[in-house]
Protein backbone atom coordinates (compact mmCIF):
# COMPACT_ATOMS: atom_id res chain seq x y z
CA UNK A 1 0.00 0.00 0.00
CA UNK A 2 1.08 3.35 -0.75
CA UNK A 3 1.54 6.13 2.19
CA UNK A 4 -1.03 8.46 2.52
CA UNK A 5 1.76 10.89 2.76
CA UNK A 6 2.31 10.37 -1.03
CA UNK A 7 -1.12 11.52 -2.09
CA UNK A 8 0.64 14.98 -1.36
CA UNK A 9 -1.79 17.51 -2.95
CA UNK A 10 -0.66 21.04 -1.59
CA UNK A 11 -1.83 24.44 -1.66
CA UNK A 12 0.54 26.70 -3.62
CA UNK A 13 -0.06 30.07 -5.11
CA UNK A 14 -3.80 29.83 -4.10
CA UNK A 15 -3.91 26.69 -6.16
CA UNK A 16 -4.31 22.90 -5.25
CA UNK A 17 -0.97 21.32 -6.89
CA UNK A 18 0.83 17.62 -6.52
CA UNK A 19 4.61 17.94 -7.79
CA UNK A 20 5.35 15.44 -10.28
CA UNK A 21 8.04 13.53 -7.81
CA UNK A 22 5.10 13.05 -5.87
CA UNK A 23 3.21 11.60 -8.75
CA UNK A 24 6.10 9.30 -10.18
CA UNK A 25 6.91 7.91 -6.44
CA UNK A 26 2.79 7.40 -6.25
CA UNK A 27 2.53 5.51 -9.45
CA UNK A 28 5.95 3.90 -9.26
CA UNK A 29 7.21 5.93 -12.65
CA UNK A 30 10.85 7.22 -13.54
CA UNK A 31 10.38 10.63 -12.50
CA UNK A 32 13.00 11.61 -15.80
CA UNK A 33 10.65 9.78 -18.13
CA UNK A 34 7.18 11.60 -16.72
CA UNK A 35 9.43 15.03 -17.54
CA UNK A 36 9.44 13.35 -21.08
CA UNK A 37 5.81 13.12 -21.08
CA UNK A 38 5.12 16.37 -19.92
CA UNK A 39 7.60 18.48 -21.89
CA UNK A 40 5.99 15.94 -25.26
CA UNK A 41 2.65 17.57 -23.76
CA UNK A 42 4.05 21.03 -23.96
CA UNK A 43 4.72 19.87 -27.96
CA UNK A 44 1.71 18.74 -28.53
CA UNK A 45 0.01 21.37 -26.71
CA UNK A 46 1.77 24.11 -28.89
CA UNK A 47 0.81 22.66 -32.08
CA UNK A 48 -3.15 22.43 -30.41
CA UNK A 49 -2.79 26.11 -30.34
CA UNK A 50 -1.17 26.91 -33.28
CA UNK A 51 -3.87 24.94 -35.25
CA UNK A 52 -6.63 27.09 -33.41
CA UNK A 53 -5.31 30.40 -34.06
CA UNK A 54 -4.62 29.94 -37.88
CA UNK A 55 -7.00 30.65 -40.46
CA UNK A 56 -7.47 27.06 -41.04
CA UNK A 57 -7.95 25.47 -37.12
CA UNK A 58 -10.69 24.71 -35.17
CA UNK A 59 -12.70 28.17 -35.43
CA UNK A 60 -12.98 28.11 -38.71
CA UNK A 61 -11.99 24.75 -40.50
CA UNK A 62 -14.12 23.31 -43.16
CA UNK A 63 -14.13 19.60 -42.45
CA UNK A 64 -14.72 18.67 -46.16
CA UNK A 65 -11.53 18.72 -48.54
CA UNK A 66 -10.86 21.48 -50.68
CA UNK A 67 -11.24 20.55 -55.01
CA UNK A 68 -11.15 17.00 -53.45
CA UNK A 69 -7.60 17.40 -52.62
CA UNK A 70 -7.31 15.34 -49.13
CA UNK A 71 -4.54 16.91 -48.14
CA UNK A 72 -6.71 20.20 -47.13
CA UNK A 73 -7.99 18.06 -44.17
CA UNK A 74 -6.40 18.82 -41.05
CA UNK A 75 -9.20 17.71 -38.90
CA UNK A 76 -11.16 14.23 -38.71
CA UNK A 77 -14.40 15.16 -41.05
CA UNK A 78 -16.41 13.60 -38.07
CA UNK A 79 -16.41 15.74 -35.42
CA UNK A 80 -19.85 17.62 -35.05
CA UNK A 81 -19.46 21.57 -34.51
CA UNK A 82 -19.93 20.61 -30.79
CA UNK A 83 -16.47 18.77 -30.65
CA UNK A 84 -14.61 21.72 -32.86
CA UNK A 85 -16.34 23.90 -30.15
CA UNK A 86 -15.17 21.75 -27.08
CA UNK A 87 -11.30 21.26 -29.02
CA UNK A 88 -11.51 25.40 -29.24
CA UNK A 89 -12.17 26.20 -25.48
CA UNK A 90 -9.67 23.19 -24.26
CA UNK A 91 -7.19 24.64 -26.69
CA UNK A 92 -7.62 28.28 -25.05
CA UNK A 93 -5.78 26.79 -21.26
CA UNK A 94 -2.34 27.58 -20.54
CA UNK A 95 0.09 24.77 -20.77
CA UNK A 96 1.86 26.75 -17.84
CA UNK A 97 -1.24 26.99 -15.67
CA UNK A 98 -1.63 23.32 -15.78
CA UNK A 99 2.10 22.49 -15.77
CA UNK A 100 4.18 25.27 -13.18
CA UNK A 101 8.16 24.68 -13.58
CA UNK A 102 9.32 24.11 -10.03
CA UNK A 103 12.80 22.58 -8.92
CA UNK A 104 14.23 20.67 -5.90
CA UNK A 105 17.67 20.43 -4.91
CA UNK A 106 19.51 16.71 -4.72
CA UNK A 107 20.99 15.01 -2.15
CA UNK A 108 24.81 15.65 -4.36
CA UNK A 109 23.67 19.66 -4.21
CA UNK A 110 22.13 19.49 -7.84
CA UNK A 111 18.88 21.59 -8.76
CA UNK A 112 16.75 19.27 -11.09
CA UNK A 113 13.52 20.61 -12.62
CA UNK A 114 9.85 19.14 -12.01
CA UNK A 115 6.32 20.33 -12.02
CA UNK A 116 3.64 21.54 -10.03
CA UNK A 117 0.51 20.21 -11.59
CA UNK A 118 -3.23 21.56 -10.80
CA UNK A 119 -6.25 19.27 -11.46
CA UNK A 120 -5.81 19.38 -15.37
CA UNK A 121 -2.66 18.75 -15.41
CA UNK A 122 -2.73 15.64 -13.32
CA UNK A 123 -5.64 14.34 -15.29
CA UNK A 124 -3.69 14.80 -18.82
CA UNK A 125 -0.74 13.10 -17.37
CA UNK A 126 -1.70 10.18 -15.70
CA UNK A 127 -4.48 9.76 -18.42
CA UNK A 128 -2.73 6.64 -20.23
CA UNK A 129 -1.50 5.41 -17.01
CA UNK A 130 -3.90 1.84 -16.79
CA UNK A 131 -4.34 -1.17 -14.07
CA UNK A 132 -5.92 -1.84 -10.82
CA UNK A 133 -3.68 -0.13 -8.79
CA UNK A 134 -3.01 2.89 -11.11
CA UNK A 135 -7.08 3.73 -10.78
CA UNK A 136 -6.87 3.15 -7.23
CA UNK A 137 -3.89 6.10 -7.05
CA UNK A 138 -5.63 8.11 -9.55
CA UNK A 139 -8.67 7.67 -7.57
CA UNK A 140 -7.09 8.41 -4.30
CA UNK A 141 -5.79 11.60 -5.94
CA UNK A 142 -9.05 12.57 -7.30
CA UNK A 143 -10.54 12.54 -2.98
CA UNK A 144 -7.36 14.67 -1.84
CA UNK A 145 -7.66 17.37 -5.04
CA UNK A 146 -11.42 17.42 -4.02
CA UNK A 147 -10.57 18.16 0.12
CA UNK A 148 -7.61 20.72 -1.16
CA UNK A 149 -10.16 22.55 -3.19
CA UNK A 150 -12.85 22.78 -0.91
CA UNK A 151 -10.07 23.77 1.47
CA UNK A 152 -8.66 26.42 -0.76
CA UNK A 153 -12.45 28.42 -0.87
CA UNK A 154 -12.29 28.61 2.76
CA UNK A 155 -9.22 30.08 2.77
CA UNK A 156 -10.06 32.41 0.60
CA UNK A 157 -13.70 33.29 1.79
CA UNK A 158 -11.23 33.93 5.43
CA UNK A 159 -8.84 35.84 3.32
CA UNK A 160 -11.32 38.11 1.92
CA UNK A 161 -12.80 38.52 5.65
CA UNK A 162 -9.54 39.18 7.04
CA UNK A 163 -8.54 41.90 4.74
CA UNK A 164 -11.47 43.44 5.97
CA UNK A 165 -10.08 43.36 9.82
CA UNK A 166 -6.97 44.42 8.96
CA UNK A 167 -8.29 47.77 7.87
CA UNK A 168 -9.99 47.90 10.98
CA UNK A 169 -7.19 46.88 13.44
CA UNK A 170 -4.77 49.24 11.29
CA UNK A 171 -6.97 52.47 11.64
CA UNK A 172 -7.61 51.78 15.63
CA UNK A 173 -3.82 51.16 15.63
CA UNK A 174 -3.29 54.84 13.61
CA UNK A 175 -6.20 56.19 15.94
CA UNK A 176 -5.20 55.60 19.25
CA UNK A 177 -1.27 54.82 19.25
CA UNK A 178 0.68 57.58 21.53
CA UNK A 179 4.11 55.96 20.43
CA UNK A 180 6.94 57.32 17.84
CA UNK A 181 6.82 54.63 15.58
CA UNK A 182 3.54 53.24 14.09
CA UNK A 183 5.24 51.07 11.83
CA UNK A 184 7.02 49.03 14.68
CA UNK A 185 3.60 48.89 16.52
CA UNK A 186 1.81 47.43 13.49
CA UNK A 187 4.63 44.85 13.01
CA UNK A 188 4.42 44.16 16.83
CA UNK A 189 1.39 43.52 16.91
CA UNK A 190 0.65 41.29 13.54
CA UNK A 191 3.49 39.12 14.73
CA UNK A 192 1.79 39.02 18.02
CA UNK A 193 -1.24 37.96 16.30
CA UNK A 194 0.68 34.95 14.95
CA UNK A 195 2.01 33.84 17.68
CA UNK A 196 -0.89 33.74 19.93
CA UNK A 197 -3.06 32.19 17.14
CA UNK A 198 -0.34 29.40 15.55
CA UNK A 199 2.10 29.60 18.47
CA UNK A 200 5.07 30.64 16.00
CA UNK A 201 5.86 34.28 14.44
CA UNK A 202 4.95 34.79 10.83
CA UNK A 203 8.71 34.37 9.39
CA UNK A 204 9.16 31.06 11.13
CA UNK A 205 5.68 29.99 9.61
CA UNK A 206 6.94 30.33 6.06
CA UNK A 207 10.25 29.25 6.98
CA UNK A 208 9.56 26.05 8.71
CA UNK A 209 6.79 25.31 5.64
CA UNK A 210 9.07 26.11 2.57
CA UNK A 211 7.66 29.41 1.89
CA UNK A 212 9.84 32.72 0.83
CA UNK A 213 10.23 35.31 3.04
CA UNK A 214 8.23 37.98 0.84
CA UNK A 215 5.04 36.17 0.97
CA UNK A 216 2.40 36.91 2.72
CA UNK A 217 1.60 34.51 5.81
CA UNK A 218 -1.86 34.93 6.11
CA UNK A 219 -2.90 34.28 2.44
CA UNK A 220 -0.06 31.80 1.58
CA UNK A 221 0.86 29.96 4.81
CA UNK A 222 -1.88 29.47 7.04
CA UNK A 223 -4.49 26.79 7.15
CA UNK A 224 -7.82 27.83 7.03
CA UNK A 225 -8.21 26.44 11.11
CA UNK A 226 -4.97 28.97 11.58
CA UNK A 227 -6.98 31.67 10.09
CA UNK A 228 -10.02 31.55 11.78
CA UNK A 229 -8.01 31.36 14.92
CA UNK A 230 -6.28 34.48 13.70
CA UNK A 231 -9.32 36.44 12.55
CA UNK A 232 -10.82 35.60 16.45
CA UNK A 233 -7.50 36.67 17.87
CA UNK A 234 -7.74 39.92 15.68
CA UNK A 235 -11.54 40.69 16.31
CA UNK A 236 -10.12 40.57 20.48
CA UNK A 237 -7.20 42.70 19.46
CA UNK A 238 -9.48 45.55 17.69
CA UNK A 239 -11.62 45.11 20.49
CA UNK A 240 -9.14 46.11 23.27
CA UNK A 241 -7.29 48.34 21.27
CA UNK A 242 -10.13 50.20 21.09
CA UNK A 243 -11.01 50.34 24.64
CA UNK A 244 -7.53 51.73 25.65
CA UNK A 245 -5.52 48.29 26.15
CA UNK A 246 -2.39 49.15 23.90
CA UNK A 247 0.74 48.09 26.16
CA UNK A 248 1.72 45.07 24.26
CA UNK A 249 2.27 42.61 26.92
CA UNK A 250 -1.22 43.00 28.22
CA UNK A 251 -2.35 42.71 24.95
CA UNK A 252 -0.63 39.66 24.84
CA UNK A 253 -1.58 38.41 28.26
CA UNK A 254 -5.28 38.88 27.27
CA UNK A 255 -5.25 37.72 23.96
CA UNK A 256 -3.28 34.07 25.14
CA UNK A 257 -6.34 33.48 27.84
CA UNK A 258 -8.31 30.76 27.01
CA UNK A 259 -12.03 31.51 26.84
CA UNK A 260 -14.33 30.70 29.76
Amino acid sequence: MTPDILFNVIIKNRSAVVNSRDVAKVFHKNHFHLLRDIDRLRTDWGKVVSLTESKNGFSSISTEPKNGDSKNKTLNPNLSPVDLETLNHVSKMKFDDCFIPSTYITKDGRTVRSYDMNRDGFTLLTMGFNGRDALAFKLAYISRFNEMEQELTKRNTLYDLEKYLRKQLTDAIQQYYTGDNLGREIMQLTNLLYMVATGHNAAKLKRDRGFSKDVSAFAEVLTSDEREAYISTENKMIGLYTSGVSDYQELKHQLSKQPA
